[in-house]
């Protein structure tokens, strides 16, 4: 080598190009040993707060040959019981009650027959009797209006003011799940696991603005059902906790059976899948819906046997109203397993639905779900079953279709249908964010559009992962993934965010191709983490209270 070569500085780079930028250089070795070091602590400190840190059922006990029915019908799938009580009886011998329970309400205490859970839709089945009660008193008839009944509403839609009772009964109202207006408000409540009628509007009161589809096909509505609990209360001067108190949970001596925004004594805590906790439904004024409704498998033993027997109030509301309804494409809480089988008849009473499978097999059922319980009261011409659980992940319907053949039912071998979407999301979500943060502090450029590493991307890309890290850890399905998951996604991302810290004074504040629209995309997404955080955080204070 020459002297001339010796003192002779290397070109600098071209003007414009990532380095002139001020692109940083690779992270050395050692901040790499820092950052496995952050991401090690970060992974032990998020497997403390895991998600899953469930306590699932881990047999049933109870009659010997119930409890053995529950876990061969269950299977793999008892992972998904957090608590569950069940009860069968023959119809021929109603007194002859078969009782097995498993798991627990809150983490540690049992639950049994007494045990209140939240009921879910199961709720409707007593609006649907309370209807019946007061048509048979001549308090009210079936092709009763709306307009009828509210005369001073003025309703936007003809069509709304036009609707009976017994078409809100038979879900043909053509009114949708919320009143219209609500749909965005109660979808974000649902993401965040929180009860998607807490935001919504009153359902009386929503009707004013709210449009109605064809009344010639079954949907399923919630909102309907609400707004005919509490026009059958206008009917009778009174309020829908009280009257249904009054004309049918009092004459069945149904005493742990409420309306209530708040969790009764002894009741179950509700958790979407076992060890992931939610709120309970707590907006009472969707009561005749089974918001807010709390029972115990006991109770509604007692309902099932007085329905059977005739003896109910109301006990009317289970005869066939309309044959072989049709549906409008719209997907039901009710429809069990084999339920969206082309030969499978569904014929519905006041709020009770009949099911004739193709084998021929009948059977009168309503099942409920809310984010943190799974109910159903079914029964054919032997059998009664009534089941009640404080998870939503619980398969209750088709347990209860198997429970009701005994030896004969089969397992259940699908995972339950809340799970596959979801399951899929935390998939997702667990290695796409971090993968493509680990990718930008390695290679200095992101991933897809090849743009440099500058401070814009270190925020948004971190502020992201973290936001998507706390909503798994509320809104993520962990029954179906390895524990340690979340803990070394979570180190991932510590891990990367502990290199783009060392980037930070060795790359410049924007380096986008469009200056405009990185700057835009970067307040964008900022926002959305932050609101995604605060959000996050406000669902896990409202389920830990």
């Amino acid at each position: 080598m020459t002297s001339s070569e010796t003192l002779t500085a290397p070109p600098s780079p071209p003007s414009g190009s990532p380095r002139s930028r001020g692109e940083s250089p690779a992270a050395p070795g050692r901040i790499w040993l820092l950052a496995l070091v952050v991401g090690v602590i970060a992974a032990v400190l998020a497997h403390l707060f895991a998600p899953a840190r469930a306590t699932p059922a881990t047999g049933i006990e109870g009659d010997e040959t119930l409890a053995a029915d529950v876990e061969r019908i269950l299977g793999d799938r008892i992972v998904e019981v957090q608590g569950l009580s069940v009860a069968r009886f023959d119809l021929d011998d109603p007194e002859a009650v078969e009782w097995a329970s498993g798991g627990t309400a809150d983490g540690s205490t049992p639950v049994g027959p007494d045990t209140p859970f939240e009921t879910g839709s199961v709720m409707k089945v007593l609006t649907g009797m309370l209807l019946a009660e007061m048509v048979e008193r001549g308090d009210t008839s079936l092709d009763r209006t709306l307009a009828e009944i509210f005369p001073d509403m003025d309703f936007d839609d003809p069509e709304v003011a036009s609707i009976t009772l017994e078409e809100m009964a038979t879900h043909h109202s053509g009114l949708g799940a919320v009143p219209t207006g609500d749909e965005n408000t109660v979808l974000l409540d649902s993401l965040l696991l929180i009860g998607p009628y807490e935001s919504a509007t009153p359902p009386v009161e929503g009707l004013v603005h709210s449009t109605a589809g064809s009344k010639e096909h079954y949907l399923y509505s919630n909102h309907a059902f609400a707004v005919l609990g509490h026009a059958l209360a206008a009917e009778a001067d009174s309020t829908y906790p009280e009257l249904v108190r009054e004309r049918i949970l009092d004459p069945l001596g149904m005493d742990d059976t409420e309306v209530s925004a708040e969790r009764p004594d002894g009741g179950v805590l509700p958790y979407f899948e076992p060890g992931v906790r939610v709120a309970p439904w707590t907006a009472v004024d969707y009561a005749p819906a089974g918001v807010a409704t709390w029972s115990t498998v006991s109770d509604l033993v007692t309902l099932a046997a007085a329905v059977d027997d005739g003896t109910a109030p109301g006990a009317s509301s289970v005869e066939v109203l309309r044959e072989a309804v049709t549906t409008a494409g719209e997907v039901s809480e009710e429809e069990p397993a084999g339920g969206g089988d082309e030969e499978t008849v569904m014929s519905l009473g006041m709020a009770w639905h009949h099911l004739r499978f193709p084998d021929g097999r009948e059977v009168t059922f309503h099942n409920g779900k809310v984010y943190g319980s799974s109910t159903t009261v079914m029964f054919d011409d032997e059998r009664v079953v009534v089941l009640m659980g404080n998870s939503y992940t619980l398969q209750e319907t088709g347990l209860a279709l198997g429970l009701l053949e005994g030896e004969s039912g089969e397992p259940l071998t699908e995972p339950s249908t809340a799970v596959p979407f979801v399951l899929g999301m935390t998939v997702f979500l667990l290695v796409v964010p971090p993968v493509l943060l680990l990718a930008l502090m390695i290679g200095r450029r992101t991933l897809i559009t090849r743009r440099p590493l500058d401070r814009m991307r270190i925020v948004s890309l971190s502020l992201g992962n973290l936001a998507w890290m706390v909503y798994l850890q509320r809104g993520g399905v962990w029954t179906d993934l390895p524990s340690v998951a979340f803990p070394i996604a979570f180190g991932a991302v510590a891990a990367a965010i502990t290199v783009g810290v060392w980037h930070w004074r060795r790359v410049p504040v924007e380096a986008g191709r469009f200056r405009w629209l990185h700057v835009t995309v970067f307040v964008l997404s900022t926002l959305f983490s932050l609101t995604l955080l605060g959000t996050m955080a406000y669902a896990l204070a409202v389920a830990y209270v």
